[in-house]
């Protein structure tokens, strides 16, 4: 696992550094019901699924019984917080809430020990965009289709849709911009939305533009190709 050393604010000394693991992506839910049913597994997508909607009902139903949960892969334990004002103060929602912690079990603990690790430069923040998919024409990576839905993936995508300087812009030859408004998902690996029905005929740059992790610089990253509407 690669990782880079930061700047320490927290403590005296002004060279204190310390160090932030850098991953090459990020798995769904969907994305580990594909890897564990994967062909040659003999297990298929269904089942899997199943077993993950079951599994899931299983510890929310059984924490909010108040057990806890203990396995080799995690463990959850319920915690309460907020002040009680004596011994006969009772649990107030407006005052006390329930949070459920979770820490590493065993597995998790000796993948740690056994990941190795190797120093990289500091990363600079960046918009990674890997690909974009029209979902009325799969097999022409470049075609935009007014109305349509299509799908970023990439890294650091997420943004605020509200603020008018952050989104997805498709940016026509002349320089005339139109900004993407309706999404289904925004996340910081997939984005899904409506492409806009007010483009005409003409090739079209991708943008999208964010202030990432809440910072006060607007990154923008750009899809390496050309878009198309005929």
């Amino acid at each position: 696992m690669e990782y880079s050393l930061n700047l320490n604010y927290l403590t005296a000394s002004p060279d204190d550094c310390i160090a932030r693991p850098s991953t090459i992506g990020v798995l769904t839910r969907e994305d580990l019901i594909r890897e564990i049913s994967k062909e040659g597994t003999g297990i298929t997508p269904y089942e899997t699924e199943s077993i993950f909607k079951r599994l899931e009902t299983v510890i929310v139903d059984s924490l909010k019984k108040g057990y806890a949960i203990n396995t080799p892969l995690i463990n959850i334990t319920p915690s309460v917080t907020g002040v009680f004002e004596n011994y006969e103060d009772s649990f107030d929602k407006n005052r006390h809430h329930l949070h459920f912690k979770m820490n590493s079990g065993v597995l998790l603990k000796r993948a740690a020990e056994e990941t190795k690790m190797h120093k990289i430069d500091r990363k600079k923040v960046t918009i990674d965009i890997f690909n974009f998919i029209d979902y009325l024409n799969t097999e022409t990576p470049d075609k935009l289709n007014p109305g349509s839905v299509g799908q970023l993936n990439g890294k650091l995508l997420k943004h605020d849709p509200s603020d008018l300087k952050q989104g997805i812009f498709l940016i026509a030859e002349d320089a005339t911009e139109t900004r993407v408004t309706v999404y289904a998902t925004n996340t910081s690996g997939k984005q899904i939305f409506q492409v806009p029905t007010t483009l005409v005929a003409g090739n079209y740059t991708l943008e999208l533009r964010a202030f990432v992790n809440k910072g006060k610089v607007l990154r923008i990253g750009k899809l390496n190709k050309t878009l198309v509407v005929s």
